[in-house]
């Protein structure tokens, strides 16, 4: 089986507060994923790349049945992508912008994440 990737843009607004609260839904994107290593599929990563601004991302990953909770993710505009390999199980990833502290009003920066399959 061939690798496959999809890629998308993480929607402009902010999603989550600087300690993880919801802000509102309306400003994440919810990647529905082909569970890691079962069936046909190997290993799945999710990458992140950003321009013009370091941007920091809440990721809440949905995993054998329970979410992960929203955990950071700092995406660097000076830097490679940022990326890691999903858990085993893995069904649903939701993903928003995330304040840096509670005077964070830049939501606009441009962020896109890759997800990557691979095959076996």
């Amino acid at each position: 089986m061939a690798n496959s990737f999809q890629i998308d843009q993480i929607p402009h607004g902010f999603a989550f507060t600087e300690t993880g609260g919801l802000i509102h839904y309306k400003h994440t994107i919810i990647l529905t994923v082909p569970p890691p290593n079962a069936g046909p599929w190997g290993d799945s990563w999710l990458s992140f790349g950003c321009a013009f601004a370091d941007t920091k991302l809440g990721v809440s990953i949905y995993t054998n049945g329970t979410w992960s909770g929203v955990t950071p993710r700092n995406v660097p505009d000076g830097g490679n992508r940022l990326g890691e390999r999903l858990p085993a199980g893995t069904q649903k990833v939701v993903i928003g912008r995330m304040k840096k502290n509670s005077a964070d009003s830049e939501d606009d920066t441009p962020v896109s994440c890759l997800l990557e399959y691979l095959g076996t």
